[in-house]
C-alpha cells in the first residue's frame, strides 16, 4: 500500500474524517474486480510496474465517478474521498496526471482496453449479441493542433475541424460500452473500420457471438458492408449515406411506387438489391418526410423483414445515441485529459472502466427505483445525486478493519440501507475487498442526526 495511506488507516482506527463524495470509495470494491491493476502490470509501461499497488488510472477513474469534470476541478477540491477511494492519503497535484499519463502509448492503450472489456464480459456486463458502431466528433479548443498531431473530422454542420473522434461499440441490448479507441486520419470511416472492429471488436467478442451490427451513415460503402456480413456472419442495418450509387438506388426503389404510410408522418418504399462484391441480396428502404419531402435511407440484409419492420428494428441502434450523450454528460467525454492523443485516449480508457463498473454497480444493486417502466437504467447523474456525491458523511474503520461509512441525514428512498445490505452480502462471499487498501472492503451505516430533533418538534406539535 501506499504509505500515507497506510498511515490514514491507523489514524482511521480511533478517528473519524468528514467526507462528501462516498461513492469513490464505495465503488472501490466493483472497480477491483474488473482487474485494473493486473493488467497495468501486464500490459503497462515499466513506470505502472512499480511496487505501489495504486495508480493514476484508477485515481482518474474515481474522480470521474464523483463528479468532478476535469483534472483541476479535482484537484481544487478540498475533498479527500477520490484519494482515499485509490488508496492515497491526499489529492495527488495536477502535475502528476499529465507526467505520468505521458507513458501509455497506443499499443498500452489497446491491450487495456480490450482486457477490461473482456472482463467485462465474464463479469456479464456486456453481452454483444447486438451491437451498434458509431462516431462522435468534438472539436478541439488547442491553440496547436496540427503540433498536437490531431486529424480533422466533420463536425455537425459538415465543416472540417481538428478533432478529437472517438469511435464506439455499444452493446445495444445490455446499453453499455464494449469499447472505445482514438480515431485517426482524415477518414471518416471507410479507412478506419477493418482496423477498429479486427482489433476492438473481434478480439472481444467471438464473432458467432454476434447477431445484430447496427451502424450509422459513415459505414456507406459496399466494401465495408460486406466486410462486417462476412466478418461477423450476422445480420447489418444501416442508415445509409446518399453518395452516387446510393442515389441510383434511391431513383429505383422510387420508381416502383409501392409506397405505405408509416408513423402518419412518413411514407416509406423498398426495393431488394444485390451486392456485386459479394452477390448478397440486400433490402432498400426509401423513408420520406410527408411534409417536407425530406429522404433518408436505409438497407438491411433482413429481406425477410417488411420496410417497416427494418426502421422498427433499427431503433435497436438508438441506446448507442443516448449513451454518447450520457458520456458527454456524466462520464466527461468532451473533456479529455491533455491535447495530445495518446492522453486522449488513455482519457477513454478511464471513461470505458467507469462506465462498465457502473453498470456493475446498477446490475447488483438491481434498485428498483433507479430504473424507468420500459426498464432503462439509470444514469450516473442519479446514484450521485442519491448516494454518491455531495453527501454528509463520516469515515472511520469498523471492528474487522474495514473502512466504514456512515451517512448522517437517514435514508428517506431505502436506497442507501439496500447499498448496506449489499455490501455486507459481497463481504460473505470474498468481493468486498480491493488491493490497494490492503484487502480491506468497505460497509455503509446510515443514522438521522436530526431524529431527536425531529420527534422533539413533532411533540410540541
Amino acid at each position: 500500500m501506499n504509505n500515507g495511506f497506510s498511515k490514514l488507516i491507523k489514524y482511521l482506527a480511533y478517528k473519524k474524517i468528514a467526507i462528501s463524495n462516498p461513492g469513490a470509495i464505495i465503488i472501490a470494491p466493483f472497480l477491483h474486480q474488473l482487474g485494473i491493476v493486473e493488467a497495468l502490470q501486464t500490459y503497462g509501461p515499466a513506470s505502472y510496474r512499480s511496487k505501489e499497488i495504486t495508480n493514476d488510472i484508477i485515481v482518474n477513474v474515481l474522480r470521474i465517478i464523483a463528479g468532478f469534470p476535469t483534472i483541476n476541478d479535482f484537484t481544487l477540491n478540498s475533498d479527500r474521498s477520490v484519494a482515499i477511494g485509490a488508496g492515497l492519503s491526499i489529492n495527488p497535484k495536477k502535475s502528476r496526471f499529465y507526467d505520468h499519463f505521458d507513458d501509455l502509448r497506443f499499443e498500452h492503450l489497446q491491450k487495456l482496453r480490450n482486457d477490461v472489456s473482456i472482463r467485462a464480459k465474464e463479469l456479464d456486463i456486456i453481452e454483444g449479441k447486438e451491437i451498434a458502431i458509431d462516431y462522435h466528433c468534438n472539436p478541439s479548443d488547442s491553440l496547436f493542433p496540427i503540433d498536437k498531431s490531431l486529424s480533422k473530422s466533420p463536425d455537425k454542420n459538415g465543416n472540417m475541424v481538428y478533432a478529437h473522434r472517438p469511435q464506439i461499440i455499444w452493446d445495444s441490448i445490455n446499453n453499455t460500452i464494449i469499447n472505445i479507441a482514438y480515431c485517426e486520419g482524415i477518414s471518416r470511416a471507410t479507412s478506419a473500420l477493418y482496423k477498429f472492429c479486427e482489433e476492438n471488436l473481434f478480439k472481444v467478442i467471438d464473432k458467432d457471438i454476434i447477431r445484430e451490427i447496427y451502424t450509422d451513415s459513415e459505414y456507406t460503402g459496399e466494401k465495408q458492408l460486406v466486410y462486417l456480413i462476412v466478418r461477423s456472419f450476422a445480420d447489418v442495418t444501416m442508415c445509409l449515406k446518399q453518395n452516387k450509387k446510393m442515389k441510383k438506388w434511391r431513383v429505383e426503389t422510387i420508381k416502383t411506387g409501392n409506397w405505405e404510410v408509416y408513423d402518419d408522418k412518413y411514407r416509406i418504399v423498398s426495393k431488394d438489391f444485390t451486392l456485386t462484391v459479394s452477390g448478397k441480396p440486400f433490402r432498400f428502404v426509401v423513408k420520406q418526410d410527408i411534409e417536407t419531402e425530406e429522404i433518408r435511407c436505409f438497407g438491411s440484409t433482413h429481406i425477410d423483414y417488411s420496410p417497416k419492420k427494418i426502421l422498427d428494428a433499427y431503433h435497436m441502434r438508438w441506446p448507442v445515441e443516448t449513451g454518447i450523450k450520457e458520456l458527454i454528460i456524466g462520464y466527461f467525454l468532451d473533456k479529455p485529459t491533455g491535447t495530445s492523443p495518446e492522453k486522449i485516449e488513455t482519457h477513454y480508457y478511464c471513461i470505458m472502466i467507469a462506465k462498465l463498473i457502473i453498470d456493475y454497480f446498477i446490475s447488483l444493486l438491481c434498485e428498483k427505483k433507479w430504473k424507468t417502466v420500459e426498464d432503462w437504467k439509470c444514469v450516473l447523474s442519479t446514484i450521485r445525486t442519491t448516494v454518491f456525491s455531495n453527501q454528509n458523511c463520516e469515515l472511520t474503520l469498523n471492528d474487522d478493519g474495514d473502512l466504514l461509512i456512515t451517512y448522517l441525514d437517514g435514508d428517506n428512498w431505502g436506497i442507501k440501507n439496500n447499498l448496506a445490505t449489499l455490501l455486507k452480502n459481497l463481504k460473505k462471499i470474498g468481493l468486498n475487498k480491493v488491493s490497494w487498501w490492503g484487502n480491506k472492503g468497505v460497509q455503509v451505516k446510515i443514522i438521522d442526526q436530526f431524529e431527536n430533533l425531529k420527534k422533539t418538534s413533532n411533540h410540541k406539535g
